[in-house]
């Protein structure tokens, strides 16, 4: 269309050739945010619906597209280029340098008139920016108006001091969401954060404040990610405990994986992964690729034997149980409470090991690290504490526990619950090499009255820290 002569696209579409209430088709990576926005309030007036599309039209229909051309890249003279593509490159490193990622989809759309780069590389930036850690906390259960808080703030490099501070902003806050007192936690995944809400699954992503949630068909569910296909999905357990307990000869386990498209949609079900019978202990933790997760195999016709500790590998690629790889006993001994990190590209947890004896604190753990995930290799390695951490047992006590590291390799302790009304958030810091702690304030993490009074908080409320969480611009 001629600009400046014939009508303007929203026009000529909505008043000349659309019936009311019709439903335009529109390709969401390939206009702006105001373009789309305009063209909504135009087709309103006749009840018509913008509505993204998540496929590529032109592919559905240019059926004999030719090939891509493989020839040779070629630099442009300077007289038909203005800059040496050198001299662009400088300036586009140093604009993304100082661009927020709040800013982010702007500079995206902006670079593509400026440099022909496309959002992707946006992304790819950012997900190689320094990583960020994330504290995220509901309100009490018992407490109105409930509200999901998820700040975040620059991770600190390794230091030699016994405590520093760190600052955390709030970039968001879901209504409507609390989670209980146990062993359940937020878990960072590519980008995005996820957690369980009953039967609602919850995904968001701090950098853009994007939020989706759906309905699971039960409560057990876990994200995970696909580096191959750049596609997440979830995992539900369907068959629950109390399946096993009115059916013991039950031989097995049934889940349900949903896939996960652009726009938030969920793409597809299947319920068709099945695996021997298991117990699930903890939530998944996603490597590479591959889901990790807890549980227990109760031994067949063996009432008084105990079940035998495994974790549950599952492929999120091929969507398949890949493997239960056995585990010693000590690595599974606190149930629900166990702590899952990534440690160096490999599953790791961090078991405490004198808690049996004091009942409220401990000074001792054992790292576990499942060395060979073919061979079931597992090796461990065991630390003294210079100061006791809190472990108290019972779901509304005091507990720390560690959900990662830092870049350094500082295994990092966090409580699962904030530590009383407007009190500082501290994390501690362990360092494996020099066998030192550190301790590490939180600012910014419900630690004024100013806060709690603003947002209501009461009670007990529900906490997580996680490290290394790495700041990405993708939507679902």
């Amino acid at each position: 269309m001629r600009m400046g002569e014939d009508p303007l696209v929203e026009v000529w579409m909505s008043d000349v050739n659309l019936s009311e209430e019709a439903n335009i088709g529109v390709d969401p990576w390939c206009v702006s945010v105001d373009t789309a926005n305009r063209w909504s309030k135009s087709f309103a007036k006749k009840n018509q619906r913008l509505i993204p599309t998540t496929t590529d039209l032109v592919d559905e229909v240019w059926k004999n597209r030719p090939d891509s051309q493989m020839s040779p890249v070629v630099v442009h003279p300077l007289e038909f280029a203005g800059r040496s593509a050198f001299d662009k490159l400088e300036e586009l490193r140093t604009d993304v340098t100082y661009c927020p990622v709040a800013h982010a989809l702007r500079f995206s759309m902006w670079t593509r008139w400026k440099y022909p780069l496309s959002q992707r590389f946006v992304a790819s930036y950012y997900a190689a920016k320094p990583s960020r850690f994330v504290a995220a906390f509901t309100n009490s259960v018992f407490g109105k108006p409930e509200h999901l808080f998820i700040l975040s703030g620059e991770e600190e490099e390794a230091s030699s001091s016994s405590s520093s501070s760190l600052v955390a902003n709030l970039d968001m806050t879901i209504p409507s969401v609390t989670l209980p007192y146990n062993g359940y936690k937020y878990s960072s995944v590519h980008g995005f954060m996820a957690c369980n809400d009953g039967t609602t699954f919850i995904i968001c992503n701090p950098s853009t404040r994007q939020v989706i949630s759906f309905h699971c068909k039960a409560f057990r569910t876990s994200l995970g990610y696909d580096p191959v296909h750049d596609q997440f999905k979830a995992l539900t357990l369907l068959t629950s405990v109390y399946d096993y307990i009115h059916n013991p000869s039950l031989m097995m386990c049934t889940h349900e994986v949903i896939r996960l498209g652009r726009g938030g949609r969920v793409v597809s079900r299947s319920s068709q992964v099945t695996s021997p019978y298991y117990l699930p202990m903890t939530v998944g933790l996603s490597i590479n690729g591959f889901m990790y997760y807890g549980a227990s195999v109760p031994v067949p016709n063996e009432a008084e034997t105990p079940p035998t500790p495994v974790f549950v590998c599952f492929d999120v690629k091929n969507e398949r149980i890949l493997s239960f790889i056995t585990t010693p006993k000590e690595v599974l001994v606190w149930k629900v409470y166990t702590s899952l990190i990534e440690y160096k590209g490999k599953l790791a947890v961090v078991v405490p090991t004198n808690c049996f004896r004091t009942a409220s604190s401990f000074d001792r753990f054992d790292l576990w690290i499942l060395e060979d995930v073919t061979k079931h290799e597992w090796s461990r390695q065991s630390f003294q504490l210079p100061l006791p951490l809190p472990f108290t047992r019972a779901p509304m006590g005091r507990r720390l526990i560690s959900q990662g590291t830092n870049k350094a390799g500082e295994i990092i302790f966090s409580p699962t619950t904030l530590p009383g009304r407007a009190k500082p958030f501290y994390v501690f810091y362990f360092n494996t090499d020099t066998k030192s702690a550190r301790r590490v304030r939180i600012h910014g993490v419900a630690d004024t009255e100013e806060f709690w009074s603003r947002y209501g908080l009461t009670g007990v409320c529900c906490a997580s820290f996680s490290p290394q969480h790495a700041d990405s611009i993708a939507f679902l």
